[in-house]
């Protein structure tokens, strides 16, 4: 053990479907690196125990033996073993016979067993890589039953090695008085049995070599369980003791064998295996009739052993190159799915930043319109409900509003309790149309709240409370730690002040919002008159009580003109729209080509398409937007007030507007 320098490892039982790939020097070569590189404390992952002998990695299997005398039988089967040579039987290095370190050393192969290459889900057995395998088994059992070792007597998947070429070697042969009667696990002997043949099974003193006509049968359960990957008895519900009782049963006519239904193979495998299964040892072919039946399956390989191993090792690169295009397939589609979530909780634009990295700078807004709302008695429902009742009541409420506002160019801040509060006009600027989105907005959910019921309250009608102003503000991402993106300003403080003073099922707008609407023109306004508002002073305010569709739908009609051509609305922002927030795709015959050019009319169509089908179903209380507004700046001259701060992590993407269809003389198909 002195010349061998042992190398750490966390040898692995594999057992995912990912085989681990590690000291993949040849035997016969020394490699490049220098013994202390190879030699490095640092742990490895290995199939068994590897080390270092005269430059190269060899397989340690150590023996629970604390010594061994070297008898003349011994001698002889170092002897027998150390002759062997054929490039299907593992190669033989030596053995250690220290005291308390008794050990055989063979080759290292990288590829570990055969057993962990049928576990590898990643690894697709196709006819070559079987009739490959099979072939090296069968050459490596001829050469051993005409050899002076005379027969394996283990013969199963996981003495059955492969390596870095593939080549399939047979190993845990011969040595038997070396090894002495080695005692493992009962679950190790339970498995080990039930690849061994009845015969040997029934005998209680069975040869330590097994026998010729044993591994034949052996044979026949390694083939079964390369061609139906299920292990060597199928997909049973017996325990392994079970299934060694049955087999131990004499029966001649029908003996207790793996299931061949399943198996999909042809017709002379399965004879072949039956054959190997027969219950009468001297009725199975033995092993070089055995290559004779299968000559078949090598059907199509090469006679040249190193041509067809390449040709397998391209196979596997092919095999390798389809796994990895799937693999990256679905890691598209799962950072699609996540994209889509960050883009729901952050704006497009913030999300992008931070995933760089980059420090989000805050941004002033000269105007912008910011809607409030809560419920009136909210305190006193929630008094006469249960929190599971509440919960479920504010998941329908919002889920109803969320559905809503994706229709309009808005951004919903965040809620807090029964508080909704969306704004437009940021974080992507929207001109002077941010007045007219938020106005139609309010006056839908409104109409939605009166239809609206309370599962656990029948019969009550929430009382919706909302206040509207326009103003400037600033906006910007705060804190590292699950960041948010907040408005501050004295424009929050005052759309607030509007919703508080307000009243039920009213929509209750600041003065500069009404100069607003008035430009845009079709939205009916009632002066409320001048009222004292808290923090405020005396302010003018006004009541917004409808709108009329038929002018938002010309003004619609005119934006998509005018941004066909002027791009204020491009392609970029119709794309920041997350898939998560938008609806089935839909079937539209565009009819105004002559107006619009081909190539700009579906995206402002497929923009527009989901507010026409919302506001169809309550035409009546529709509002109009019309041509260009100007800057709101002189409105909203106030100084930024920190009285006011609201953060949003409930966030989506304002990147949607209606959608309307005209048709070629101009009329409007709702």
């Amino acid at each position: 053990m002195k010349d061998v320098t042992i190398i750490p490892t966390e040898t692995t039982e594999i057992s995912s479907k990912s085989m681990i790939q590690v000291c993949r020097h040849s035997l016969f070569q020394a490699p490049s690196s220098s013994i202390a590189d190879i030699s490095d404390p640092s742990p490895k992952r290995a199939y068994t125990r590897i080390g270092l002998y005269k430059g190269n990695i060899v397989a340690i299997r150590f023996l629970r033996r604390r010594t061994v005398d070297l008898t003349r039988s011994i001698r002889k089967e170092l002897k027998q073993i150390r002759e062997i040579r054929h490039e299907n039987l593992i190669p033989f290095i030596g053995a250690s016979v220290d005291h308390g370190h008794v050990a055989i050393f063979t080759a290292y192969c990288a590829r570990g067993s055969l057993d962990d290459v049928l576990a590898n889900e990643d690894i697709r057995l196709d006819n070559m890589f079987i009739s490959s395998l099979v072939t090296d088994i069968l050459k490596g059992m001829i050469y051993l039953h005409d050899s002076e070792i005379i027969s394996h007597g283990n013969l199963r998947p996981s003495n059955c090695l492969i390596d870095s070429r593939w080549v399939l070697q047979i190993s845990d042969f011969g040595l038997h008085e070396f090894k002495g009667n080695l005692y493992e696990s009962d679950a190790k002997e339970l498995k080990k049995a039930l690849y061994r043949a009845p015969e040997l099974l029934r005998n209680p003193l069975p040869p330590a070599r097994g026998t010729q006509k044993g591994d034949v049968y052996s044979f026949g359960i390694v083939l079964f369980e390369i061609l139906g990957c299920s292990g060597p008895w199928g997909n049973t519900e017996l325990s392994h003791l079970e299934i060694i009782n049955q087999v131990k049963k004499i029966d001649f006519e029908s003996p207790f064998r793996p299931p061949l239904e399943c198996l999909e193979a042809a017709d002379y495998i399965v004879k072949c295996i039956k054959a190997c299964w027969h219950e009468e040892p001297d009725h199975r072919p033995d092993i070089r009739y055995v290559r004779v039946r299968l000559k078949e399956m090598q059907a199509g390989l090469k006679p040249n052993i190193f041509d067809n191993m390449l040709a397998i090792m391209e196979k596997y690169a092919y095999n390798l190159e389809g796994l990895i295009q799937e693999r990256t397939n679905q890691l598209t589609e799962e950072k699609k799915k996540t994209d889509a979530l960050l883009h729901r909780m952050l704006p497009k634009s913030v999300a992008e930043s931070l995933k760089k990295g980059d420090q989000v700078e805050a941004e002033i807004f000269d105007c912008v319109t910011i809607y409030f709302s809560d419920i009136v008695g909210f305190t006193e429902l929630s008094a006469n409900s249960t929190p599971l009742q509440v919960i479920d009541l504010l998941n329908d409420l919002y889920t109803c509003f969320d559905s809503i506002i994706s229709h309009y160019d808005v951004y919903k801040v965040e809620t807090i309790g029964d508080a909704y509060m969306v704004v437009s006009g940021l974080p992507i600027r929207n001109g002077d149309r941010h007045a007219g989105e938020i106005a139609s907005m309010a006056l839908h959910l409104l109409n939605e709240i009166k239809k609206f019921e309370i599962k656990h309250k029948e019969g009550e009608v929430l009382q919706l409370r909302i206040g509207i102003h326009s103003g400037h503000c600033v906006a910007g991402v705060v804190g590292l730690k699950m960041p948010r993106y907040c408005l501050f300003g004295d424009t929050v403080n005052t759309a607030s002040r509007m919703e508080s003073s307000g009243e039920a099922f009213k929509i209750h707008i600041s003065h500069a919002t009404f100069i607003l609407l008035q430009r845009l023109g079709g939205y009916i306004c009632e002066e409320r008159g001048v009222i004292p508002i808290k923090g405020k002073g005396e302010m003018r305010t006004y009541w917004l009580v409808g709108e009329d569709s038929a002018q938002r739908m010309a003004r619609i009609r005119e934006e998509i003109i005018e941004s066909s051509f002027s791009s204020s609305i491009n392609s970029d922002r119709l794309s920041e729209t997350p898939d998560l927030l938008r609806g089935p795709g839909f079937n539209l015959g565009y009819s105004f080509e002559k107006d619009i050019p081909s190539s700009s009319v579906c995206p402002f169509f497929s923009l527009h398409q989901r507010a026409r089908m919302a506001w169809s179903a309550h035409q009546s209380q529709e509002k109009i937007r019309g041509d260009d507004l100007h800057s709101c700046q002189e409105l909203s001259s106030r100084p930024y007030s920190k009285a006011y701060r609201y953060h949003s992590y409930n966030f989506r993407n304002p990147r949607s507007a209606p959608v309307i269809k005209f048709t070629t003389d101009s009329q409007i198909q709702i």
